[in-house]
């Protein structure tokens, strides 16, 4: 716990830094919390470098634009402590202005995309603003899957999987954009669709099942591929038995990996009958 005696200094310490550092494009942060004596594994404690954070977002917010040099140097040059403080300050910047600052996050995610910071980032800063106006801003996120990296690909399925959760009339919008992909699949596609197909259903049985319905005299492996990486478990024996017979015409296809998919679907239906 921080004590009031080095709160009151930090405090002053932040805003003196924001006064006076700051115009003049001194960015260097660590003046404010190197002082602090104690440390956690030679560390600076988190809880300071998020208290200092808090009364920086708190001076800086309302002009937050004219800082982003300030912002870049935080991201790209202070390591650990800057990246929190960054993203400590987009939790609240991006919601004060969610255009200009998603197209800047954009720009700063490319450049480390698989980073445990950028889950952090999504997570924290993102997130929220999909919770709160996921349909004004789903196709600016999505589009943040034309990075090619595996970790951001599944931090960004994982947040439209949790807008459609919180607002499950999302579903059937966020699936067209998913489905898109596979007419030009890449090395992402397969997983990032079986893994929003197998999210939606535990959230919406009846569209998932449409989702097959709709494929059911499609021959393309791309699609037959997908669709039998994605079943899961669902609750209506009628469907069961409908999506059983899809994968068994399937099974007996000339094309290998159309057959070979099917085959991987009819064993686990059958499975599930069996339950």
């Amino acid at each position: 716990m921080i004590t009031l005696d080095w709160k009151e200094r930090l405090k002053l310490d932040t805003e003196d830094f924001v006064e006076r550092k700051l115009p003049e494009g001194d960015y260097y942060i660590d003046i404010v919390y190197n002082a602090y004596p104690k440390r956690v594994d030679n560390k600076i404690p988190s809880e300071v470098i998020n208290f200092v954070s808090k009364i920086l977002t708190s001076k800086i917010a309302k002009t937050a634009k004219d800082y982003i040099p300030f912002y870049d140097y935080l991201w790209n040059d202070k390591g650990d402590y800057g990246r929190q403080i960054f993203i400590y300050i987009m939790r609240t910047v991006v919601k004060r202005d969610p255009e200009f600052f998603l197209d800047y996050l954009h720009k700063n995610i490319k450049k480390d995309p698989g980073s445990a910071e950028v889950k952090a980032l999504l997570r924290r800063a993102v997130a929220p603003l999909m919770t709160s106006e996921g349909k004004k801003y789903i196709d600016t996120v999505f589009n943040w899957i034309g990075i090619d990296d595996v970790e951001l690909h599944k931090s960004i399925i994982n947040l439209m999987v949790k807008a459609c959760k919180d607002d499950p009339t999302l579903i059937k919008n966020i699936f067209q954009k998913v489905e898109r992909g596979w007419i030009y699949p890449t090395d992402h596609t397969l997983r990032d669709s079986s893994t929003f197909l197998k999210a939606i259903s535990k959230i919406d049985q009846e569209f998932y099942i449409s989702v097959y319905d709709n494929y059911k005299n499609s021959r393309n492996p791309v699609f037959i591929e997908i669709l039998s990486s994605s079943l899961m478990a669902i609750e209506d024996p009628k469907a069961i038995e409908r999506l059983l017979g899809y994968f068994e015409n399937w099974s007996q296809s000339g094309n290998i990996r159309v057959k070979k998919a099917g085959q991987v679907g009819v064993r686990y239906l059958r499975k599930r009958i069996k339950k």
